[in-house]
């Protein structure tokens, strides 16, 4: 008989499984606060249950671990990037950004990716498998584990790691819901983020979990025919589609909507990438991030020259006033950039 994996479960499921190894309902509380809130990683660590109910749990139960195989450190920003290696030996990166007195984890949702955007390095190795709920919780808490002993704790989290978190949409909101159960670790659900290249249905389910989260679009280009060049996924989910699900989206959750702009030298930085940018920019309640292409290695294209994007972003914030702004490049010194993770031990 396989182990309960005690971080995949719910309150709901926790409590199941306790009542039918005779424990008491209130013990379903204690435990999914030491799991959730204060972290434990092992059972012997839950001092509140009797050592008899200890040794059951341990017996019938386990906490999974993560095994960190190499941490780097950002010598330009102190951005942190962490390879971890999964139960199976498949393995998965992770960053931590620190900006000045907080800190936002970029998680992942998949060992791969099976979009294979190309501009993108994690799709570059082919997609393996969904990650678990344990798999995507125990990022953030073996980080939050490790920052708390700075004084510090997790801000932000944004699913924007490797892999389409939205085809991975019910562990997503299985680990969402129990990252902002007020049993557990208690998350606000509006420091949440989860990024997608574009998928239609994952954002419909969104709207039918009414999941409060910050919604980040990978945009890139305004036009189709750009957008399947370098988003293939956009094939099957044109913009005509994908900008209607949500404006339906930001109607119902009054949330403001991130988009995603890599800018790439000879491809969408033109004046007719600048004024249809805009005009669709102005269709929403909006926030622009424009983000200079990082370098992937086997791939040609460039970022364009530092006037080239000043001018853009200028003709963007003064003459069309939108809500702009350039990213600030993080961890691209540890390959811990937007768009450079990849699941290997470098």
């Amino acid at each position: 008989m396989n182990k309960f994996n005690l971080l995949n479960a719910t309150y709901d499921e926790l409590e199941k499984f306790l009542l039918e190894l005779g424990f008491k309902k209130f013990n379903a509380k204690q435990i999914y606060s030491w799991l959730h809130n204060k972290l434990v990683r092992k059972i012997d660590e839950m001092t509140n249950i009797s050592l008899k109910n200890r040794e059951l749990l341990t017996e019938k139960s386990y906490i999974p671990l993560f095994n960190v195989l190499k941490q780097q450190i950002s010598k330009i920003d102190e951005t942190e990037k962490y390879l971890f290696e999964l139960e199976d030996k498949n393995t998965i990166e992770t960053v931590l950004l620190k900006h000045k007195d907080r800190y936002t984890i970029c998680i992942s949702t998949q060992v791969g990716c099976p979009v294979k955007c190309d501009f993108c390095a994690t799709g570059m190795d082919g997609f393996v498998r969904n990650l678990e709920v344990h798999e995507i919780l125990n990022q953030v808490y073996t980080l939050n584990r490790r920052i708390e002993k700075r004084g510090f704790k997790i801000n932000n989290i944004v699913f924007m790691g490797m892999g389409e978190p939205f085809l991975n949409i019910d562990n997503l909101i299985k680990s969402i819901k129990i990252l902002t159960d007020k049993n557990g670790l208690d998350f606000s659900i509006r420091k949440i983020t989860v990024s997608t290249s574009g998928i239609v249905p994952g954002i419909e389910r969104l709207m039918e979990e009414k999941l409060q989260i910050e919604l980040a679009i990978s945009l890139h280009s305004v036009f189709n025919e750009k957008r399947d060049m370098i988003i293939p996924i956009n094939k099957r989910y044109p913009l005509e589609d994908l900008i209607v699900v949500l404006k339906e989206y930001q109607r119902m959750t009054k949330r403001r909507i991130s988009f995603e702009y890599i800018m790439i030298k000879n491809f969408n930085v033109g004046r007719n990438d600048m004024e249809f940018l805009a005009d669709l920019m102005h269709e929403f309640d909006h926030i622009l991030n424009l983000i200079p292409y990082n370098s992937i290695e086997g791939k040609d294209w460039e970022r364009p020259h530092e006037n080239k994007m000043k001018s853009f972003y200028e003709y963007l914030k003064n003459d069309r006033k939108v809500n702009v702004t350039f990213r600030q490049e993080k961890g691209a010194d540890i390959n811990g950039a937007c768009g450079q993770l990849r699941q290997k031990n470098r």
